[in-house]
């Protein structure tokens, strides 16, 4: 009997998922359940079939997903079919997938100019639109205490996921303060348009107008794409849900992946309906359940199951695995936050030593103001660590100055870029030769580009001044020529020349290293689009650039380091080891919604993701009392734990090992006052004899004093040996250690010891 690659590693749903190819289709796909398998084995499937390659879409969630789709279809295809060519985007080679944002700025590049809108628009990120929104809100003058920038970038972002334009936003608001932000969302959107502007929302609601304003270029991609696949469908909002069904129009062939238990977004406008409403929809759609989990022990399924089970309306599903041997799941009560993340940490270092890498290990939490004592409790024991969700990189401003200058080239109406970097390098340009230019600008209602191409017009500038921007306007105009005949690595590279990036970012600091390193980063990512033309290497890297995702780079770390992030980041995610902090009523679930039926179910449903991240361990943290936001409270342990069945759990407290708790002042304070509202008495604080691998970290009794450190200073550390402080940030140094380690320390904490 003949091996089939394509079936053979299926279970009996995956294979009727993958040979069901026609007609609607909704795969209900459980955490673990290989549901990306499922997807790419039912396409693999389609094109072994005789289904154009062409014919296909498939839109993932993250540029992550996409890449790993392309390269397991790839490999099925070579498997049964030898070596199969793989094209671009629209060539007819490869069968489409993508975010819906990348789709969707694809199809804009191609077919925007339909609705008179120029195809050199750039994709406004969100540092690029809180500029903006500052801006019009100035020129509203409207105070920011009146209506904060990120405050109207929320309310319009809510009304672009439900589809709303500012006209029809305008005929529903019935308070003085919804007029104004529906006036603030007109004068944006208007603000946008003049820069040749698209922000993300932007992307998708631009393409349904054109879908449903020009009906032949909404019938060109319904023939195009004939098969239409979503994954993580439970996460769609109404925008995406009409894209997806303007295209699903004309052959019905839909199948769409996904799972209820993991819709927790509600607060980027996914609508939850989109899922559970599927086959109201669709009542001819074939229903299959992938409920075998290939991730989990079945201890931590059993627990799963019994926190999700609250949850109403919810499509059944019994999750279940042929792991059925694991260690029970810890629940740990602790004094404090800070005895939760020094447990936590040392827990992880005990699993490292058991063979389980820092990289198979996460620790989780609600809010990102949880991060803080973690990163620490890493930094005092030297454990590499990774905070996700931290200053991305294409965040970071020396990055966010070249993409500037490259946006210029690319659309010199970009008033944000225009503004980043006219003063970058230096240029001596101050905020009144700026008022001048804007002053100009506003009152012969030209850009700031055309502006200064007329400098000479303008009497309030001296003649140095003018000197200075009309250099500037020729390297822009220079490069702009030349990103026309060479692509985007040789023109980033020779304009960083150019204006003498490198030196001033090189000021002699290990930071102006860091920075140079930065945009030596960038152009290495360049590289990638070497092999396009000159115009659509700059425009597909800028495109990849916006559309990035920060989850999306945890794959490529290569570094054995313990990861740090939000629930709201982990999901797609699997580690062995899952750690849940801060599991208390008020932290999580969130104070916000705990008397929000709703919001209280999609907090459920984020604890579901979190445990169900864990293929081995699973440890859940609550504290007796927390500091957050600079206010103590002692709060009850979350109701989610109150679910887990006992069978499956094993409690334990510090309550009787808390040495290391009272090894702090305030360690000492909190128990003080602990003990006295509980009325028992206080011992006078006397240093014990703790575990030694906490003794080798904190010198008991001893403050540490940060300013008797300094660069270029001989140090000693009881784990690392000797090394030399090569740089200082305020709190954070960086040791170069003679055994040829390098890591960073905080001097509140670490046990660091002057030697010469």
């Amino acid at each position: 009997m003949t091996s089939d690659p394509i079936f053979d590693v299926l279970n009996e749903p995956q294979r009727e998922a993958v040979s069901n190819t026609k007609g609607p289709s909704l795969i209900l796909a459980g955490a673990g359940s290989g549901k990306t398998r499922a997807l790419t084995h039912r396409i693999a499937h389609m094109i072994r079939e005789g289904v154009p390659p062409w014919q296909i879409l498939a839109v993932t969630f993250t540029n992550k997903a996409a890449s790993e789709m392309k390269e397991r279809i790839k490999n099925l295809l070579k498997i049964t079919h030898g070596d199969f060519a793989f094209g671009e985007f629209g060539q007819g080679q490869l069968p489409v997938m993508g975010t819906f944002h990348s789709i969707c700025a694809r199809i804009l590049r191609r077919d925007i100019d339909k609705l008179g809108r120029e195809r050199s628009f750039v994709i406004y990120d969100t540092d690029d639109q809180e500029k903006l929104m500052k801006r019009v809100l100035k020129e509203m003058s409207i105070d920011e205490k009146e209506l904060k920038s990120r405050t109207a970038l929320g309310y319009i972002g809510r009304f672009k996921s439900e589809a709303v334009s500012p006209k029809e936003a305008l005929s529903q608001a019935q308070t003085p303060m919804m007029q104004r932000v529906i006036s603030v969302y007109t004068r944006y959107q208007n603000a946008l348009k003049e820069a040749n502007a698209l922000d993300f929302d932007d992307l998708i609601l631009e393409t349904v107008r054109l879908f449903h304003d020009v009906p032949e270029v909404l019938e060109r991609y319904q023939e195009t794409w004939r098969f239409l696949h979503v994954d993580e469908y439970q996460d769609t909002n109404h925008a995406q849900y009409l894209f997806i069904s303007l295209l699903a129009q004309k052959y019905r062939n839909l199948c769409v992946i996904g799972d209820p238990d993991q819709s927790i977004y509600a607060f980027r406008g996914a609508d939850i309906r989109n899922i559970l409403e599927f086959e109201q929809e669709y009542p001819d759609a074939k229903r299959i359940k992938l409920e075998q989990n290939y991730r989990s022990t079945q201890i931590i399924l059993t627990a799963s199951n019994a926190v999700i089970a609250p949850n109403p309306n919810r499509p059944k599903k019994d999750m279940w695995t042929q792991r059925k041997e694991g260690p029970n799941i810890v629940v740990n009560e602790v004094r404090d936050e800070r005895a939760e993340a020094q447990e936590a940490i040392k827990e992880a270092e005990k699993l490292k030593a058991d063979g389980v890498p820092f990289n198979e290990q996460v620790v989780l939490y609600r809010t990102n103001a949880q991060s803080r004592l973690f990163e620490e409790a890493c930094m005092r024991r030297g454990i590499p660590y990774r905070i996700i969700g931290g200053v991305k990189f294409y965040a970071r401003r020396e990055v966010k100055d070249v993409l500037a200058y490259l946006h210029l080239l690319l659309n010199p109406a970009d008033t944000i870029a225009f503004l980043r970097i006219l003063n970058v390098p230096s240029r001596k340009i101050g905020d009144t030769t700026l008022g001048h230019l804007q002053a100009f600008s506003s009152a012969n209602q030209v850009s700031l580009w055309n502006t200064l191409k007329s400098i000479e017009n303008i009497e309030a500038l001296n003649d140095g001044v003018k000197g200075r921007l009309t250099s500037f306007v020729k390297i822009i105009e220079s490069f702009t020529a030349l990103a026309q005949e060479k692509v985007v690595s040789v023109v980033a590279s020779r304009l960083l020349d150019e204006i003498g990036m490198e030196k001033w970012l090189k000021d002699g600091t290990d930071e102006g290293e860091e920075r140079w390193g930065n945009v030596q980063e960038l152009l290495t990512v360049m590289h990638k689009y070497d092999t396009l033309s000159s115009t659509l290497s700059l425009q597909s890297f800028l495109e990849e650039v916006a559309l990035v995702s920060e989850v999306d780079k945890l794959t490529d770390a290569k570094d054995d380091a313990l990861t740090l992030m939000t629930l709201h980041l982990c999901k797609g995610l699997e580690f062995d080891s899952v750690t849940i902090a801060g599991c208390e009523e008020g932290i999580f679930p969130h104070a916000s919604c705990v008397f929000d039926r709703e919001q209280l179910e999609e907090e459920r449903r984020i604890m579901y993701v979190g445990m169900t991240r864990a293929k081995t361990h699973l440890r859940i943290f609550f504290a007796r009392s927390r500091m957050l936001y600079g206010e103590t409270k002692a709060n009850a342990p979350s109701r989610f734990i109150d679910d887990l069945p006992d069978a499956v759990v094993e409690r334990r407290s510090d309550e009787l090992l808390s040495a290391f708790a009272w090894a702090t002042e305030s360690g000492r304070m909190k128990a003080q006052t602990m003990d006295a509202h509980r009325g028992g008495s206080v011992e006078p604080f006397r240093q014990v004899e703790v575990d030694a691998e906490f003794n080798q970290d904190v010198p008991l009794g001893d403050d540490t004093n940060q300013d008797v450190f300094e660069q270029g200073m001989r140090i000693r550390h009881p784990s690392f040996g000797e090394g030399k402080i090569v740089s200082k940030r305020g709190d954070i140094v960086t040791i170069q250690f003679d055994s040829g380690k390098k890591k960073d320390f905080a001097l509140s904490i670490a046990p660091l010891e002057v030697i010469s």
